[in-house]
């Protein structure tokens, strides 16, 4: 075949180090020797043949001719070979593809061409991540087509190798832009301060997170990154797309200059892009660790007091099917103090008598300072799990129940609490967050709508429970805060199907039944029952009035409402604007989490929105009402956003960008 061009001297030209390998410069591939070990060798020893015989392989790809593996290690993936030289692009894209989907071909090469290989595939990797990152930049801040553009900013040009946008110069005071009483959540209020100011449109997270599978939370955490490292690293960004560093190295500089001064900026950037090409993560993160210190000593300070506004405790679901308790970025002062505390409890308890290692002692003592108890006071009851961090001591609120169920649907609290409400039995009462079809209402996460009352009677007691016996008065009470969703054969002994409770994770069948029991215990919890069609999905649902300390009762004994499916004809639909008790519960059931896209947000903290708005004819109607979480109320009312449900619980949204996602109900397990 005639020789075809040579590639364009960027992106794949290779760089300009060394002699490198190459090929006979002309004509038709050549078949390149064989060496001692039979693998074989280049014949090229002129980085511009190499540069012609790569231009060769593309043409024949690009014809449709397989590459064979003569080719393949022609092309110099050994160290300092052509192809290891080239930066990321459709001509090191394809010697990869080639060199990886043949296995005929991957077994032949030398482990010095298999190495560069995988060191290839890391540099189109790099490239990737890097065009990601340049995508979402731009999807965020492109200017809103049904909005009056801004005038531009009049900022010095970006540094080279950064990428195409809003320009990326100097501003800003060089702090994470992290106020007080700015939601982090929020990526036109996170880069507001940013180099360049880049403005992100309205919503552009929650428009883009359907299509990468993400939440918006994580959607506009990549926004705010993507503008971030543009903005302030351009060089080590650049570095990215050339392949030279890994997108882990990237995320490092990011973190340590995070709250650098923004006149030392471009020495750090410069530094850590070098750095990173030959350093490991952990060694890179010593080095922009020391650097940052150094060029700015004042930047550990505000890093420290600004992360301390975001101090938390949390529980969470340990791999293991056991819970954790977690608080971070607290002072070290009170975290030092508080662990003597538990430590000198921990070897009271010892001392006292109670077994178990004093590692397992300080977990005993962890949980009875935060239950206010002593279990050196409690004698075991039988068949007491003795051991520190036994199941069913922790969860928040999370979705409604199958089965034996506390707390009801339509209770709620503030998102960022750990609590909703106990339930109460006056069909008159309404404890759900008020409904505002009202574009102009308040909205937002952390917003309070509930009822704020609480459980009468805090967390407490003793001992433990068998599983599906009358409790008494020994074991944990577990507050009427969190949902527990339960299989009834599971809650009585008969099934080994999976629970789950609300904002915590599944829950092994014995864990599950501790969990009933505990919540048999506490005053304030109601229970509900959900029956299932075969697929999953809510058929119908019931409410026992009253508290039961004995135990769920028996849903044979209840009366059953029909979940709404398919065809409505409004039997269910009410005259007034907000629904009572019992419609809130079969909407919350049929639906047990926030409607939106990729949202985990429970019903039971959710408003209950007309999707056709009350003001404009919307019935109070199960074909017309489902959970939305108070930001996607807002989303839902934003310019551009379009929202339909076509049947009972199955919700289609059209985004700005002229996409759809559509939502179905909830399928429990069974």
């Amino acid at each position: 075949m005639p020789p075809a061009p040579s590639p364009a001297p960027d992106p794949d030209a290779p760089e300009p180090s060394g002699s490198g390998s190459g090929s006979a410069g002309s004509g038709s591939r050549p078949v390149p020797a064989c060496g001692d070990d039979g693998a074989p060798e280049p014949s090229w020893s002129d980085e511009e043949d190499g540069a012609a015989y790569l231009g060769e392989l593309m043409a024949a790809a690009t014809a449709g001719e397989e590459l064979t593996a003569q080719d393949i290690s022609g092309a110099g993936f050994g160290q300092d070979g052509t192809a290891h030289q080239l930066h990321p692009g459709p001509v090191l894209a394809t010697l990869v593809h080639a060199a990886t989907t043949d296995e005929k071909i991957l077994a032949t090469l030398s482990e010095d061409d298999l190495a560069g290989v995988i060191v290839a595939v890391r540099r189109i990797g790099s490239f990737a991540a890097w065009a990601e990152l340049t995508a979402i930049r731009e999807f965020a801040t492109r200017p809103d087509p049904r909005r009056s553009a801004p005038a531009p900013d009049a900022t010095p040009d970006a540094a080279p190798g950064a990428p195409s946008g809003p320009a990326c110069g100097a501003g800003g005071n060089g702090a994470r832009p992290r106020a007080r009483g700015v939601d982090p959540r929020d990526p036109a209020a996170a880069v507001a301060g940013l180099p360049g100011r880049p403005k992100v449109r309205e919503f552009a997270a929650e428009a883009l997170a359907p299509d990468l599978h993400l939440t918006w939370q994580t959607a506009a955490d990549q926004i705010v990154y993507a503008c971030t490292v543009a903005a302030r690293l351009p060089v080590t960004f650049a570095a990215l797309r050339a392949g030279k560093i890994h997108p882990v190295h990237l995320r490092i500089a990011e973190d340590e200059t995070a709250y650098l001064a923004e006149k030392f900026l471009p020495e750090a950037d410069a530094k850590l892009a070098a750095a990173a090409q030959s350093k490991t993560w952990g060694e890179l993160r010593y080095y922009a660790h020391r650097l940052v210190l150094k060029l700015d000593p004042e930047s550990a300070l505000r890093r420290k007091n600004e992360a301390r506004k975001d101090a938390h405790v949390r529980p969470f679901r340990e791999a293991s099917g056991n819970a954790g308790m977690s608080a971070r970025e607290l002072p070290p002062d009170e975290v030092l103090a508080s662990w003597q505390h538990i430590d000198q409890r921990a070897r009271d308890l010892r001392a006292a008598g109670v077994p178990g290692t004093l590692k397992e002692l300080r977990a005993q003592a962890y949980l009875d300072l935060l239950q206010e108890r002593d279990i050196r006071t409690i004698p075991p009851s039988p068949g007491q799990d003795p051991r520190p961090g036994a199941p069913g001591e922790t969860g928040e609120t999370g979705a409604p129940g199958e089965t034996g169920e506390s707390d009801g649907p339509d209770d709620t609290g503030d998102p960022d609490d750990t609590g909703g409400t106990g339930e109460s039995d006056d069909p008159g009462e309404s404890d759900d967050p008020g409904e505002s079809d009202d574009p102009g209402g308040n909205g937002g996460p952390g917003g309070n709508g509930g009822s704020g009352r609480g459980p009468r009677n805090g967390p407490g007691g003793n001992g433990g429970p068998g599983a599906g016996k009358p409790a008494g008065n020994s074991g944990p009470s577990l507050a009427a805060q969190v949902t527990l969703t339960i299989p009834w054969a599971t809650s009585q002994g008969n099934s080994d199907t999976p629970g789950e409770a609300g904002g915590f994770g599944l829950l092994d069948p014995e864990t599950a039944r501790d969990l009933t029991a505990a919540a048999a215990r506490h005053p304030d919890t109601r229970w509900c029952y959900t029956a299932l069609y075969p697929d999953g999905t809510a058929a119908a649902h019931a409410c026992a009035p009253g508290p039961h300390p004995e135990g769920p009762p028996d849903p044979r004994t209840l009366k059953f409402n029909t979940v709404i499916r398919g065809p409505c004809d409004h039997a269910q639909a009410q005259a007034g604007y907000r629904p009572g008790r019992k419609l809130r519960h079969l909407i919350a059931a049929r639906n047990a989490t926030c409607t939106a896209p990729g949202c985990g947000q429970p019903a039971a903290r959710c408003d209950l929105d007309h999707t056709t708005p009350w003001h404009l004819g919307g019935l109070t109607c199960p074909c017309n009402l489902s959970p939305l979480c108070r930001h996607h109320h807002r989303v839902k009312q934003a310019q551009g956003w379009w929202l339909d449900s076509p049947e009972p619980g199955v919700l289609v949204w059209r985004t700005p960008t002229g996409r759809t996602h559509t939502t179905t109900p909830t399928e429990y397990p069974i």
